[in-house]
């Protein structure tokens, strides 16, 4: 954790003066000359300074961020009138000269990325010249080779994002001319480039860093994303189904590739390199110590913070099989919010980002209620209520049988889906003076019970018990139906997003405010890579080279963890094998930032992500009944899809010309 707090106070103060390397054009991967550098190496601890500077990229540009792209897919929507990155691509308005001031091109992905691309090669074109006191040869093998993975990292970002890219590859003279500048280079050949920087790390690095290094790359960090990148290349998308086939360079060729940019012939080959990726990955994980996240871990992490069991709907007897299910909820609110220190053995490689600070950060109050705690002057404290789960999320959650909704013939019938689960049981009154209490429960509806643990770790919904201390040590029950406390109200119709559910995922259990309106918390290292992302790579990969065995045993570890059922042959009657792959990522790794990507590379996109079939409940509406509130409702965002939002476009505008500065670039697809 060190490490993240280095970089952010490096980034800040170091980074601008020292390297002077950062701009908002392209030509700017290319560091202008310097009088002397030899300062930035003088001694150990300014190499280290300089090296964590290079990895300054990661905390400030990643999918967690709530404004990024990759929160744009069909797992949840924000505000409307926030009208930010996300939106932009979810509505297929996103266009090259597009800019918003709220992030600026920080948030773009392509000028970061090539922004620290710069850094690191820089980096490595001193760190051989010089001879820093106290580094040994041991030291500098160790400090190219964590760059080798920042390259490999960052070039990633940019493919995954826009799709076949240029290879920068060692620091660049500054007296370049423009048509000397590489233009984007063959998907494939980017993947092999990017593997080959991940091996050559991983042949150099340790498997796990101490507790004082936690966030710099190892060996398994490198072996894990090499698993994701040829999963990534395996997919549909890029072996042979993209639906621009002749896309190409004007001038550019790539090494045995000439002008072609993308395969459009399908590839078995692609899968089984992949799947062989994905064993070695798994097994390294396992040989390094980590493992899944469990509730025995979390039980204990949670008698250290005093965090009771939380309320769930229809568990209120006091059972064995209650008090476990309830663990369980726990346990997956802690995955994603314990740290290493908490003992946490699922996290792979994680991250602190600038968003999550002590006591406060953009990325908690996104996802807080607008009112938590009414403060001792009166007024209220909370958050943005902004992002939240389309239905499309909460139908996709598993019941407690480990099945879809509208496939589990024991739950309940879909027109009763919307109904009270309480029966016999009506609202309550309208608080008008402080908080909803617990009877708020009374208007919880059958959706929201017998589901799967996930989904009431992650999820929060009418009548639902947000989070156990919030409330100046108390609970807060949530009634999205009262203007008074967390309905929606014409005076704040910017911080409510009104779907019916907010997202409480990466909520610390511990999360308190109290009656003067300070917040405590604990920010949570951002899970990267974690272990069960392994288990649903190699599964993919069985499922795609058609060995359902295989696959079933690592979607069942997945599934056993979560408490239920495993799979088994009979359950490909219900949902083809591929599909119980694609479901389970969906829940697994929900608000992640895999399932951008996930739709895109599967070629299923334009089904999933079109106009017309984004809907929540009812919650853009003053005090509505339990009736109204709770009515399937198209969302109103101009929601819609275009072949060309398979991949973001190069950056075009008069600030930041990315074609016209380099005639060897071609722009994406239908832009």
């Amino acid at each position: 954790m060190k490490l993240i707090d280095k970089i952010i106070r490096i980034t800040r103060t170091l980074l601008i003066p020292c390297c002077l390397l950062t701009s908002c054009n392209y030509l700017d991967v290319i560091p202008p000359a310097q009088a002397d550098f030899d300062d930035t190496m003088k001694d150990e601890a300014a190499t280290l300074s300089f090296l964590f500077t290079c990895y300054g990229y990661i905390p400030r540009v990643h999918p967690f961020e709530f404004k990024a792209f990759e929160q744009s897919a069909d797992e949840l929507v924000s505000p409307k009138m926030w009208d930010d990155y996300q939106q932009q691509m979810a509505w297929g308005t996103i266009s090259p000269s597009y800019y918003n001031s709220w992030g600026g091109d920080d948030i773009n992905i392509w000028t970061p990325s090539y922004n620290w691309l710069g850094y690191v090669h820089h980096f490595l074109s001193l760190i051989d010249k010089l001879h820093p006191t106290g580094v040994t040869d041991d030291d500098k093998a160790q400090y190219k080779a964590e760059c080798y993975f920042l390259e490999a990292y960052y070039h990633f970002r940019v493919l995954q994002a826009f799709g076949p890219c240029p290879l920068i590859t060692e620091k660049v003279d500054p007296n370049i001319t423009n048509d000397q500048i590489p233009g984007r280079s063959h998907f494939d050949y980017c993947v092999d480039y990017i593997v080959g920087k991940l091996n050559d790390a991983a042949s150099v690095l340790p498997a796990t860093r101490a507790t004082e290094d936690l966030g710099r790359a190892t060996s398994t960090i490198c072996l894990s994303l090499k698993a994701r990148v040829l999963l990534y290349a395996a997919s549909p998308l890029w072996n042979g189904s993209f639906p621009e086939p002749n896309w190409q360079n004007t001038n550019y060729e790539t090494p045995g590739y000439g002008k072609a940019l993308v395969s459009d012939t399908y590839s078995r080959e692609k899968w089984t390199r992949a799947l062989t990726a994905c064993q070695e990955a798994l097994a390294a994980a396992k040989t390094a110590g980590y493992d899944l996240f469990d509730i025995e871990t979390a039980n204990k992490k949670a008698e250290r913070d005093g965090i009771e069991l939380p309320f769930i709907p229809g568990r209120e007897a006091d059972t064995p099989e209650n008090k476990e299910f309830k663990e369980r909820v726990r346990m997956f609110q802690y995955l994603v919010t314990a740290n290493e220190g908490d003992n946490n053995k699922e996290i792979i490689w994680g991250q602190r980002i600038d968003s999550d600070v002590n006591n406060g950060g953009e990325a908690t109050d996104s996802r807080l209620p607008n009112r938590v705690v009414k403060k001792s002057d009166g007024s209220w404290t909370g958050g943005w209520a902004g992002l939240a789960p389309t239905l499309y999320a909460v139908q996709h959650f598993y019941t407690e049988n480990g099945k879809l909704p509208e496939k589990d013939a024991d739950f309940y019938a879909k027109t009763a889906w919307y109904t009270r689960f309480y029966e016999g049981t009506s609202s309550p009154g309208l608080a008008t003076g402080g908080l909803d209490g617990a009877d708020v429960k009374n208007d919880i509806i059958k959706l929201n019970a017998k589901r799967e643990a996930r989904f009431y770790a992650w999820i929060a919904f009418d009548g639902s018990e947000y989070a156990k201390k919030i409330n100046n040590g108390n609970p807060l029950w949530i009634n999205f139906k009262n203007t008074n406390t967390n309905g929606w109200r014409s005076s704040d119709s910017r911080n409510i997003a009104g779907t019916g559910y907010l997202s409480k995922k990466f909520i610390d259990p511990n999360i308190r405010f109290s009656a003067s309106g300070t917040r405590s918390h604990t920010p949570s290292r951002r899970p990267f890579i974690r272990m069960a992302e392994l288990y649903l790579n190699l599964a993919e990969c069985y499922a795609a080279l058609e060995d359902a065995p295989n696959a079933l045993d690592n979607l069942n570890v997945i599934r056993e963890r979560a408490g239920v059922k495993d799979l088994e042959t009979a359950d490909l009657t219900d949902m083809s094998l591929m599909e119980w792959v694609r479901n389970e990522r969906f829940v697994e790794l929900y608000e992640e930032g895999t399932r951008y990507y996930d739709l895109r590379r599967w070629a299923i996109a334009p089904q999933m992500l079109k106009a017309g079939i984004r809907y929540g409940l009812n919650g853009l509406t003053l005090n509505p009944s339990f009736e109204e509130f709770n009515t399937p409702t198209l969302i109103d965002q101009p929601f819609k899809w275009d072949d060309r939002s398979y991949l973001l476009p190069v950056w075009s505008r008069s600030d930041m010309d990315e074609l016209y500065s380099n005639p060897q670039m071609v722009q994406a697809p239908r832009y």
